[in-house]
């Protein structure tokens, strides 16, 4: 697993480019947005997993939760 994981890590990356770097990470990604749209989610905080924002099929945020 990485250290500290900032949004700039993953921003630009495609969808498929992102989920593969989290998973090469120790990181469970979890999509919470697409296209301008929330997603059902669980309120649960889990502290290997990333939360990507994506529109038009890349990242435009990630976070940590």
């Amino acid at each position: 697993m990485i250290g500290i994981v900032t949004s700039k890590d993953y921003e630009g990356l495609t969808l498929e480019q992102a989920k593969e770097k989290a998973l090469q990470n120790g990181l469970s990604p979890r999509i919470v947005e697409e296209d301008g749209k929330s997603l059902m989610l669980t309120m649960e905080v889990k502290s290997y997993r990333i939360n990507f924002r994506v529109r038009d099929g890349f990242i435009i945020e990630a976070y940590a939760g």
